[in-house]
């Protein structure tokens, strides 16, 4: 049995509020190799011969943590060098794997056409088998003495990562996780398996099922805003199945293929081949040092506020902890009822409906939002609690956030209050289109229609004029409130995952 659990106080006075970047390449120098290897894939029993290129910390200090990593579709393992480079620099061994059998490269053609061309989601399951295998074979050698790799790979610090349908493999690797002793799994702009109607459970063999949810194996999903490639939602509705810790990073203005060293942007690019590289990097190197090292100082960064409002990225997170308490996740289909109580509106519409676009057989998840359309320039939604609730051992009102319209949210003030059983009453201001908060300002770039989380404190909520302020150990409803600054540029707010923490 293998544990990682974190304590923190009750107050989380031990929680440092900190947020390291790993945006510029590390101390250490790197150095690469590259293997030839024989392995058998689990997933159809086929020989694989794969290059393997190693990237590696030039300096004492292993055995390190390590990445197995499977390119996307139209790339070769070595289309990657900047990124892997930046990552080793932090002391983390990167193996990319070439992998002939699953999907065509970038100077290949895939040895499978019914992988790579008929049924991509077999190609992608057969590519999870590969890296699977890989892991073992540099495993064993880094545990056998004489070995050109002994001691450099820790067997307790394993992480698979991929790119586009490399993602999806990853995917596929998470529904093994635990039996696979990964510490963490990281999609990048990844293929959805989810996607295909032939992995959904009982599935069409030779294909496994892929579940809605996942094993609660620490993840990471970074998505791309203009991905030309797989375009929204495809990569984008993993954090809506998440059970273990995930953060989910859209960065804005990025796409596809700028991941990769030389390959032409395919979107809407708005920001370049450096800069998306680096954010990349650096949200991988955070995450595995949080893993590897059960570094608890980065949590604020991953699972806290430390991200809300960053203008480089929507940043949303989910991380079950033993007070963990979801009002409203909308997958009941209740409009009138939240998880403890009703729902009450003044001023909107209140619908429960997914606000991802169909596509492909996604919609079989039978994911749910709710959708706020504002109908006059001051509206509320009331989430009653079923009774008075002792909130005390709460420190925080998270919400998870987005909005449908053209402008970000330029043109909507958005309040926060909390309301006891006496009728007192406690304030949050959330945004204001002039004076800011915790929500990105509008660049007159991004939509910013992408889901992020905001995390208020419950100590910081303010009294209203002439009240002692909500009693929270006797809660009967939390109200968010919307104030149209500018209707032109109002749709509907879209909330999910209302929760204390």
């Amino acid at each position: 049995m293998r544990v990682a659990l974190t304590v923190y106080r009750g107050d989380e006075s031990d929680w440092p509020r900190t947020k390291p970047s790993f945006r510029a390449p590390g101390p250490l120098s790197v150095r690469s190799e590259d293997l030839l290897l024989d392995v058998v894939s689990g997933f159809d029993g086929s020989t694989v011969t794969t290059r393997v290129r190693l990237v590696l910390p030039d300096a004492a200090g292993g055995p390190w943590p390590l990445l197995l990593f499977h390119r996307g579709r139209g790339f070769d393992e070595d289309s990657y060098r900047r990124l892997h480079e930046h990552i080793a620099s932090y002391g983390i061994a990167v193996a990319s794997i070439e992998d002939r059998l699953s999907f065509s490269g970038d100077s290949f053609r895939a040895t499978n056409d019914r992988y790579d061309l008929w049924r991509a989601e077999l190609g992608m399951e057969s590519a999870s088998s590969v890296v699977e295998a890989v892991s073992d074979s540099l495993l064993d050698r880094s545990a056998a003495p004489g070995d050109p790799l002994w001691g450099l790979f820790s067997a307790d610090a394993l992480f698979f990562a991929g790119h586009s349908r490399g993602g999806g493999a990853v995917h596929a690797s998470h529904q093994r996780s635990w039996e696979l002793r990964l510490r963490g799994l990281i999609y990048l702009m990844p293929f959805d398996l989810r996607y295909f109607a032939d992995v959904r459970p009982p599935a069409r063999p030779p294909a496994y099922s892929i579940f809605a949810e996942h094993p609660r194996t620490p993840s990471l999903v970074i998505a791309a805003e203009n991905d030309g490639d797989l375009t929204y939602p495809i990569a984008d509705q993993l954090i809506d199945r998440a059970t273990g810790p995930m953060t989910q990073v859209t960065i804005y203005g990025a796409v596809h293929n700028l991941i990769s060293d030389a390959h032409a942007a395919e979107g809407r690019a708005r920001i370049s081949r450096r800069s998306e590289q680096s954010q990349v990097a650096d949200w991988i190197v955070c995450f595995v040092r949080r893993w590897a090292d059960l570094d608890t100082s980065l949590d604020w960064r991953l699972y806290g506020g430390g991200h809300q409002g960053d203008p480089l990225a929507a940043v949303t997170s989910w991380r079950p902890s033993q007070r963990t308490l979801v009002l409203e996740d909308a997958q009941d289909g209740d409009v009138d009822h939240n998880l403890l109580g009703r729902n009450l509106v003044a001023g909107l519409r209140r619908r429960e409906l997914s606000s991802y676009p169909p596509v492909g057989d996604m919609g079989s998840l039978g994911l749910r939002h709710v959708f706020l359309t504002p109908t006059r320039d001051v509206s509320a939604w009331r989430l009653e609690t079923g009774g008075p609730l002792d909130a005390s051992r709460h420190v925080r009102l998270v919400l998870r956030l987005s909005q449908t319209g053209d402008y970000g949210w330029s043109g909507l003030a958005l309040w926060a209050r909390l309301i006891d059983a006496a009728g007192e009453s406690s304030w949050y201001r959330i945004h204001d289109p002039v004076s800011g908060g915790l929500l990105p300002a509008w660049d007159g770039r991004s939509p910013h229609d992408r889901m992020l989380d905001v995390h208020l404190p419950l100590e910081d909520f303010f009294p209203a004029s002439g009240s002692s302020g909500a009693d929270r150990t006797r809660l009967a409803a939390v109200d968010l409130f919307l104030l149209r600054r500018d209707s032109g540029r109002v749709r509907s707010v879209v909330a999910d995952d209302l929760r204390f923490e």
